[in-house]
């Protein structure tokens, strides 16, 4: 024991030297490690939110495209609404029924980064607080607007099938078909204000009014997805 202590004592400076040179080796490739990560965490960072631009300006686009057919289809409602103030004779009212008015527009948004980053933490992750919330509250406005769209187009859906409508889209087909259509068997087309012709209105109107919300609220998620894009992109 004295040997050692003997030994310790002559040498001490030489184990310190030792013991020092193994822990700021240690320490410097913990640091190195630690760093290294970071770099890699931070580069992976960069090229999700470039991917996420890419998705919110494909978003934007479509916002826009749908913005200008709901637009287009709100104009052709009220051109076609103009003419129930003028169906005096059977081939106007025959023209009428020939426009075709329906369609559904759904609101669909790009989720692939955004999924990814929920399911790899990294959304939570990020530290700019402000645009992780942006981010959130962007897709989550997307999904509560296309659930309204979509419940909006159910609802017209489910009216377009009443059996007051039997009819009209009988006739309808025929036209489009260019068939032979017996008159008689639709003796409401033989009068200026029917029951049926004015069902007819009440199913346009409905339409024009759906698409107009529509517009409305696919007009919103435009400008948000714009505003998103300005806090995205550096």
């Amino acid at each position: 024991m004295k040997k050692l202590f003997s030994t310790l004592k002559q040498k001490w400076a030489e184990y310190f030297l030792e013991i020092l040179v193994i822990t700021i080796g240690i320490l410097g490739a913990f640091l190195l490690n630690n760093w290294n990560q970071n770099r890699i965490s931070n580069q992976t960072q960069k090229l999700t939110i470039e991917r996420l631009i890419e998705d919110v300006k494909s978003d934007t686009s479509r916002f826009a495209y749908l913005d200008y057919r709901l637009e287009e289809r709100v104009k052709r409602c009220d051109s076609v609404l103009s003419l129930f103030s003028d169906l005096d004779t059977k081939e106007k009212r025959l023209s009428m029924i020939s426009i075709h008015l329906i369609n559904f527009f759904l609101v669909e948004s790009n989720f692939t980064t955004y999924d990814e980053m929920l399911n790899t933490g990294r959304l939570y992750s990020m530290d700019d607080k402000k645009l992780r919330s942006h981010i959130i509250n962007y897709y989550r406005d997307v999904k509560k607007w296309s659930t309204y769209i979509e419940r909006d187009n159910q609802q017209l859906r489910s009216k377009m099938i009443g059996p007051e409508y039997n009819d009209y889209w009988v006739i309808q087909r025929k036209i489009w078909a260019d068939q032979l259509m017996d008159i008689h068997k639709y003796p409401w087309l033989l009068q200026s204000n029917s029951k049926e012709i004015k069902d007819i209105e009440a199913l346009v109107l409905s339409t024009r009014i759906l698409f107009d919300r529509s517009r409305d609220r696919v007009a919103n998620l435009k400008g948000h997805a714009e505003y998103l894009l300005t806090k995205l992109e550096p």
